[in-house]
């Protein structure tokens, strides 16, 4: 127990030397770490200004003496190099915007029709070898009140009127159905099997006469209950 005492005792004393050794150094300057140093031709033009690179340096970019100068709406052509103004030749259209044209050796001239229609636009019209005339119906235009019916005979319009059905016109009421005997209309009525049971209830025809109709292997088992058929009978699954 003495024996660890001392060892304790002289690793404290090693740990108090070096402690003041250090302190009685002097402080050695810290070395330069390498940064990234940015190159010299970053682009400090503004956004807007075009650049170029001559030798790795950036400078503004300038277009040559061809510039164009002229106003946006004017056209331009290149002769040699040099932007001008674009001019049509002589054959511009100056004649105005609603007269129609037409072009007689590169030069523009009013169109004109040779049979112009003069007519007013509600009436038709027709073209006899080219002269337009009014087109006029023949006699047997339809001067019948538009609810008349009416059947041409001969290329003459005439009423329409229906064969002598007197007797088959329909005058029962609209919700009663009906039937045509020998072409006269009488009501429709169902045979003795109407059914006159109510709407929920399966109905089956015996010979023509609608009864109840009841299945013979009724399900009488709880709907949650899985089931299956023997010989036709519903049991348990």
């Amino acid at each position: 127990m003495f024996a660890a005492r001392i060892s304790s005792l002289a690793a404290l004393a090693v740990l108090l030397v070096s402690q003041h050794g250090l302190a009685q150094r002097e402080a050695a300057p810290l070395e330069v770490i390498p940064a990234y140093i940015r190159r010299a031709d970053v682009n400090t033009l503004a956004a807007e200004i075009a650049t170029k690179s001559d030798n790795g340096n950036l400078t503004p970019y300038k277009r040559a003496d061809d510039v164009n100068t002229l106003a946006a709406e004017i056209a331009t052509k290149s002769d040699n190099g040099n932007l001008q103004p674009y001019k049509r030749a002589d054959d511009v259209n100056t004649l105005a915007a609603e007269i129609a044209t037409k072009s007689d050796n590169g030069n523009l001239t009013p169109y004109k029709r040779a049979d112009v229609n003069t007519i007013a636009a509600e009436i038709a019209t027709k073209s006899d070898n080219g002269n337009l005339q009014p087109y006029k119906r023949a006699d047997d235009v339809n001067t019948l009140a538009a609810e008349i019916a009416t059947k041409s005979d001969n290329g003459n319009l005439t009423p329409y009127k229906r064969a002598d059905r007197a007797d088959d016109v329909n005058t029962l009421a609209a919700e009663i159905a009906t039937k045509s005997d020998n072409g006269n209309l009488q009501p429709y009525k169902r045979a003795d099997d109407v059914n006159t049971l109510a709407a929920e209830i399966a109905t089956k025809s015996d010979n023509g006469n609608l009864t109840p109709y009841k299945r013979a292997d009724v399900n009488t088992i709880a709907a949650e209950i899985a089931t299956k058929s023997d010989n036709g009978n519903l049991t348990p699954y």
